[in-house]
This record gives structure tokens, sequence and C-alpha cells, in this order.
């Protein structure tokens, strides 16, 4: 018993020595990765200096062009992201809006984003103030005293909505195994109606987990996906293709996405 003792008390000295040791260099880093220099300034995971970056301003979606909006149509709202890529706080100091932009919501003048944080802001315009608009956000941190970004936009104005475009101009014409009485993949087309509301916040069929048009979310749509082509399961579709649809068609329905999927 005894001699297990100082077994044990000779392999917690031995231990403590080579910890002693390797703290006494100019870098240390425990074994859950927190780490620290041997002036006890910090590291990054890779064992490098952390160096702290001055907060800077990224926004998501900085403009949208073209948007269809029928003459008197309802307001359209997007979501972009306010997000700080630097380390150390900024401080939004004003917000100004201009042309078509009725209101931002999820953020006011004054409010502060901490480094590496998001912030998801929404911003509501209307055809009726105009065809353009735009908001800029006026910014600080520590090395960029006065600074603005921006998200603008620019509506084609007309007796087509974007929804209007979408179904007349691309769903009816493209997609036939969908108009028939039994719709192909549980999915029916056949009139306008039918065909939002099979749409819009609708399970995917093929990928349940996603819905069909995610409103605002273009990216995991299951719609964009199947024209586009990626992350599927079955046929890209059209199914009769190629080819597919082109690039400015799938940008319209990407745009519907983005203003909401509004009907």
């Amino acid at each position: 018993m005894k001699n297990d003792l100082k077994i044990i008390n000779t392999i917690s000295l031995f231990m403590i020595a080579l910890l002693c040791i390797s703290c006494s260099g100019d870098d240390w880093r425990d074994p859950m990765g927190i780490s620290f220099a041997g002036d006890g300034s910090e590291l990054k995971p890779d064992g490098t200096p952390f160096v702290p970056q001055a907060g800077h301003l990224d926004v998501s979606l900085t403009s949208l062009n073209d948007i269809p909006f029928k003459d008197g149509g309802d307001e359209l709202k997007i979501v972009t992201i306010l997000k700080n890529t630097g380390t150390e706080p900024l401080s939004i100091n004003g917000i100004a809006l201009t042309g078509n932009i009725e209101s931002v919501e999820g953020i006011s003048s004054g409010d502060e984003i901490l480094g590496s944080d998001s912030i998801v802001v929404w911003i509501e315009f209307d055809g009726e103030n105009g065809s353009s608009g735009q908001v800029d956000f006026n910014w600080n941190s520590l090395d960029n005293p006065d600074s603005t970004e921006s998200f603008s936009n620019t509506l084609d104005i007309g007796d087509k909505s974007a929804w209007d475009l979408v179904y007349d101009d691309i769903l009816d014409k493209n997609c036939s195994c969908h108009l028939t009485s039994s719709g192909a993949g549980e999915l029916l087309l056949n009139t306008q109606e039918v065909a939002y509301e099979q749409l819009v916040d609708f399970e995917a069929f093929e990928v349940p987990e996603l819905l069909r048009v995610n409103p605002w979310y273009p990216d995991v749509s299951y719609l964009v996906k199947k024209v586009v082509g990626i992350d599927i399961e079955g046929d890209r579709m059209p199914r009769d293709g190629p080819p597919f649809l082109s690039n400015k068609r799938i940008e319209q329905i990407k745009t519907w996405v983005l203003i909401g999927a509004p009907e």
C-alpha cells in the first residue's frame, strides 16, 4: 500500500514538473483549447496570437433590383442580416430612409452590435412612394469613426406582381407535369390559387424537413433547389430539361421568395 502511494506521489510530482516546464515557455495551451501566451495574452485555437479587430458592419443583402410590383399593391418586406465582422463592438449612430422605404425593424439608432454578433433586420417598402429607395446604416467603431453601409431597391411597377410573373411566365409554361388533376410529386399547380397554397409554407414531399417555399429564405426553399438542381431528391425541374430555366427566370423566383413570397 505504501509503495503504491509512493508511486502515485512520484507520478503526480512528475506531471506537475512537466506542467511547470511547459508554462515557463513563451506559450501555453491547455487540453481544452483555451490559449494563453506566457505574458498572459490570449491565443487563437491554432496557437497563434489573438489580435482584436475593430468592429466592422456587413449587410448580407445590399440591393434588390427590378422587383415586379403591381400598381396599387401592398407593401413589400425583405430581411437582411447586420453582422459585426470584427471582434470589438460597433455602434449604430443613425438610420436614414429615402425614397420608397417605409420602415426598418430590428435595430434602432444608438444600438450596439457586439463583436462577431448578428442582428436580423426587416425593411419595408412601398411602390406608392416611388420606384426606388435606400436605407443607410451609419455606424462607427474604434478604427471606423464615421462609416455607412446601405440597402437599396428598385421596383418594376406595372400590371403584374412578382407572384403573377412567377406563375404565369414560369410555372404555368414550364411545369406541365404538375398541371394535371393528379399533380406529379404530390404538387398541383393547375391554378394560381392552388399553386400558391401548395407551395408557400408547405412541406416538401421529397424532403419533408424543408418547405417548398420558405418566405424570405430562398436558400432553404425546396422549389429554388429543384430549379437550380442542388441538394435535391429526384430530377432537376423542369423534368424535360435541359435546357432548364434560364438564370433570369431562376432569379425571378428567388426575388419573389426574398420579398416574402407575397400572393
